[in-house]
């Protein structure tokens, strides 16, 4: 069982101000006619129901499994749109790489906009980021239901990923203030397990959707299904303790977004067109607009993201393994379904089944490798985890037609094992390195680098895959030369692991980061 969270870490009851806060809720305008927003009786009862919740003794875990019940519901969709890519491209008379775009832009905009989302809820507390994250996600979720076109379609996409940009960072600072640092990687286990169990649901529940009336009712569905989330979050979560008062570094949120967002255009430019003039002009942006954000941070009184973090190994190896590892795992993710369709001839059905495995595993093994960490420490868990990557993308590397699927299915769970062992534990490595009042733009920041690191992945992958395709297509060398790619980013991210080991020791956390907790 995870040991109850101390009390400091998150306030169970509200505020001396929060009368004060309810009656301004409800109310709007001013002087002697005010107008009604919200129904005090409304407000009222969404009190009476926080504080029984959160004078119960085991609130930690009640927060934790509403977080969860969050993730649970954005995370639905996900592998759905991978398996339906052809039949959505087939519908919008488009490409497959175009619709591809439904599941890398959503990384991009998250990629983006996480840190300054976290660095907000750092500041003035992480429920509203919570709640306008989950309203903007079921909104546009609702509407990609009702796409008329493949750019209606991304488009939407993309702006429910608005949302999720919050929401992630969000729940990830929600966890690492509710539980100790010698608790966290067992907590961040479990929100491994949502994170990658719902989209087995999704998928599993997705395709009898998809069967029966289309794969439009999966996000008609799954709207609703977030506005709950965001109703029961607005009744029982507190917020979380804001910094103190400081002004917000627009400056540096700007130029870290942009530059992001530039390396990642050259990026996705470069895998579906080669090296152009654009995307050379988006390098030329990366570099001088992180360049100016680098000098800025240095500068000022409150930066996004504190300089000194990128000099703790505890900070900056577990990020770098999780995106050199989670580039090779979502490259695989997004060319495994393509190859069972192509090469060996699956149906979407059959290949919804065999890739469920990697997202099975991953779930399973988050919450039992974290309880592991208090055993034999998350530096072992990282590494133990980034050689499974490497081994999956050998095995994937070596499928051919004239093997079973469940060859496939072995490397797809060797994926999941890797990444189920690897994942809580860095993040709890990365999270116990930083001070509890930047919990929110950490956690983002990793999130970032990762999320550029498995665009980079796909890419890169699907580049290799596409120029080593014959003029037929669906050659399984060419997906063999992807996995090969593969392999290189996953012995990479095995790498920073090794030098993880030798940075902090065997041990679960660096001094520093004992220290700091």
């Amino acid at each position: 069982m995870i040991r109850e969270a101390r009390r400091r870490r998150l306030p169970t009851r509200p505020g001396p101000s929060e009368g004060p806060r309810l009656s301004n809720w409800s109310r709007g305008g001013g002087g002697s006619l005010p107008i009604a927003i919200v129904p005090w009786s409304l407000l009222r009862a969404r009190r009476r129901v926080a504080d029984r919740a959160q004078s119960h003794d085991r609130f930690a875990s009640i927060a934790l499994a509403i977080i969860l019940g969050v993730l649970f519901a954005v995370n639905l969709s996900v592998t759905v749109i991978t398996v339906v890519v052809p039949t959505i491209a087939d519908e919008f008379s488009t490409s497959d790489g175009t619709v591809v775009w439904a599941v890398t832009g959503p990384i991009l905009v998250a990629a983006v906009l996480g840190p300054s989302f976290g660095k907000i809820g750092d500041q003035r507390g992480h429920r509203g980021v919570l709640l306008a994250g989950l309203v903007v996600n079921a909104v546009f979720t609702l509407a990609i239901a009702a796409s008329g076109s493949a750019g209606a379609f991304v488009g939407f996409r993309l702006l429910a990923a608005i949302g999720g940009a919050g929401i992630g960072p969000a729940s990830l600072a929600y966890i690492n203030r509710l539980f100790p640092p010698e608790d966290r990687a067992a907590a961040l286990g479990w929100w491994s397990f949502v994170g990658a169990g719902a989209p087995v649901f999704g998928v599993v529940a997705g395709g009898f959707l998809i069967d029966l009336v289309g794969w439009r009712w999966v996000f008609v569905v799954q709207a609703p299904v977030v506005l709950a989330a965001a109703v029961i979050v607005a009744f029982v979560l507190p917020d979380t303790e804001p910094a103190p008062p400081s002004r917000f570094d627009w400056i540096g949120a700007s130029t870290l977004a942009f530059g992001v967002g530039a390396l990642l255009l050259f990026v996705t430019r470069a895998g579906e067109n080669g090296i152009d003039t654009l995307g050379l002009g988006a390098v030329v942006v990366t570099i001088v607009l992180l360049s100016w954000f680098w000098r800025h941070e240095k500068r000022h009184d409150a930066p996004l993201m504190p300089p000194a973090y990128w000099r703790l190994p505890g900070f900056v190896l577990p990020t770098a393994m999780l995106a050199l590892s989670f580039g090779a795992y979502m490259g695989s993710f997004v060319l495994a379904p393509l190859m069972l369709q192509g090469p060996f001839g699956l149906t979407a059905r059959a290949t919804s089944l065999v890739i469920i495995v990697r997202p099975s595993v991953f779930s399973i093994a988050g919450p039992l490798c974290g309880r592991l960490a208090s055993r034999i420490g998350e530096v072992a868990l990282v590494r133990v985890g980034s050689w499974c990557i490497v081994a999956s993308m050998a095995v994937l590397a070596a499928a051919e037609p004239g093997r079973s699927v469940l060859w496939i299915a072995l490397g797809l769970g060797l994926a999941g094992l890797g990444m189920g062992a690897a994942a809580p534990a860095a993040t709890a490595l990365v999270a116990s390195s930083v001070d509890e009042t930047d919990l929110g733009v950490a956690g983002a920041a990793q999130q970032m680098v990762q999320q550029v690191g498995l665009v980079v992945g796909i890419q890169v992958m699907q580049a290799v895959q596409a120029a080593t395709d014959s003029p037929a297509g669906g050659d399984i060398v060419s997906y063999r030369w992807a996995f090969v790619v593969g392999i290189g980013f996953a012995l990479a991210g095995a790498v920073m692991a090794v030098a993880l080991t030798r940075a902090v020791g065997r041990s679960s956390l660096s001094s520093s980061a004992r220290a700091a907790s």
